[in-house]
């Protein structure tokens, strides 16, 4: 029981997280929105940002669930965060090098969202529908 309501908990504190990041996005404060995502990713997975964007694509579930053992609520986080940090990307800068990082943080939601949905227990919802069905037009 003790486990379960650290969850809801986790769950009810990332999604004001979310509600700050759709405020910050909306006032364009790009700057407060990568902070945000960066602190995001620390705080829920133990680990940095920049090292997730620096994986492969074919390594990332393995590293993450073996190596860093993440469970699948943790991987839904950092699915959102890569999401919302390649949505940062995508609107905030206009270069070469930052359209292939969103790209690149595109592909890596997509690489753990479909994770989630055909190999966890985790209850697939329609907000990770949706966002797979974006990024599939999106990457494909």
């Amino acid at each position: 029981m003790h486990k379960r309501d650290y969850l809801v908990k986790q769950i009810e504190e990332f999604a004001k997280v979310m509600s700050i990041l759709l405020g910050l996005k909306r006032d364009e404060n790009y700057p407060k929105v990568s902070e945000l995502i960066s602190e995001s990713v620390k705080k829920y997975t133990s680990t940095e940002i920049d090292y997730i964007e620096s994986l492969k694509d074919e390594q990332l579930i393995d590293i993450l669930t073996s190596e860093k053992k993440l469970n699948d609520e943790q991987l839904k986080i950092l699915a959102d965060l890569l999401f919302e940090k390649a949505d940062y990307y995508f609107n905030s800068h206009q270069n070469s090098e930052l359209k292939f990082k969103d790209i690149n943080c595109y592909k890596k939601s997509y690489v753990i969202y479909l994770f989630l949905k055909e190999q966890t227990t985790l209850t697939y919802s329609l907000d990770m529908h949706y966002k797979l069905d974006f990024l599939e037009k999106m990457i494909f």
